[in-house]
């Protein structure tokens, strides 16, 4: 019986019409009336800064994504996404997509990467109860329910328009996600900033997109000593030039200095890409 620890993973990315899709905002902009002496590219960032978002429905975007089993019903709460996933009704769990060797594959969460003696622990008991189930004859679709969350049988192969896509990574780009759903956030968002170059600096969490974040007391966590897998918003201190207010705090009237965007375009970043590291 062999346990094999992975990384959350987003693969096979595609933009449907590739370097050309996003014309397709430009011709749905054009069509509602966005006059010809606004330049194409202009064009295309207007509509996401300004959130003339139903234009951004006409890019479809197609990836393959594998998280645990726990975490697999957060990712199917976003809308307007299209899913075909592994199944552990037909297919056995050490078996299936993307695997190039027979093992069962598991995501060790963040907190426990480092200890996580208890939780394979765990694992092993559930998969050798799984296995001794299946040799009893009974239905794998009844044997999966002793099966760990940690079990990366969240694999689907994803269609979604570039709306729904941008408002998932505007709520999983936050430190308040998950660990494992900002692992996958990141790495959509470089698929997509690498596809979609025009993007760059328009797409983040809900605070860097809106200019103001809907998030008050922001720290990661919602109680208890703050944990380094919940890092401290890094635009909350008032500070610094690259501080986004809460709603909350604008309306008390909080001072803003004027906002560093290259620098908080590289801090983003790095965090984007720690997160995407999974370490």
């Amino acid at each position: 019986m062999k346990i094999k620890v992975v990384k959350p993973r987003v693969w096979n990315f595609e933009l449907v019409k590739g370097d050309e899709a996003w014309r397709e905002v430009v011709y749905s902009a054009r069509m509602s009336g966005v006059p010809p002496q606004v330049k194409d590219k202009d064009c295309f960032r207007m509509m996401i800064e300004n959130d003339y978002s139903s234009a951004l429905e006409h890019i479809i975007v197609k990836y393959d994504i594998k998280m645990s089993k726990g975490n697999a019903p957060e990712f199917l709460e976003h809308r307007m996404a299209s899913h075909s996933g592994y199944s552990t009704r037909y297919v056995e769990v050490s078996e299936g997509v993307d695997k190039k060797e027979q093992a069962y594959e598991v995501i060790i969460p963040l907190h426990l990467i480092d200890d996580g003696k208890k939780l394979t622990d765990s694992i092993s008991n559930s998969i050798e109860t799984y296995r001794t189930l299946l040799d009893e004859q009974v239905p794998r679709e009844v044997a999966r329910y002793v099966l760990s969350f940690a079990q990366a049988v969240g694999v689907y192969h994803v269609s979604m328009n570039l709306r729904s896509l941008i408002n998932m990574l505007s709520l999983r780009l936050c430190v308040r996600s998950s660990p494992e759903l900002r692992c996958i956030a990141a790495q959509l968002y470089f698929k997509l900033k690498e596809s979609i170059p025009e993007v760059d600096d328009l797409i983040g969490c809900r605070g860097y997109m809106r200019g103001c974040c809907p998030e008050n007391n922001v720290t990661g966590v919602r109680s208890g000593k703050q944990h380094p897998n919940y890092p401290v918003c890094p635009f909350k201190n008032p500070k610094t030039r690259i501080y986004i207010p809460t709603i909350k705090e604008l309306r008390k009237g909080a001072d803003v200095m004027e906002f560093d965007k290259t620098k908080a375009l590289l801090t983003r970043e790095t965090l984007y890409n720690k997160w995407m590291s999974w370490e």
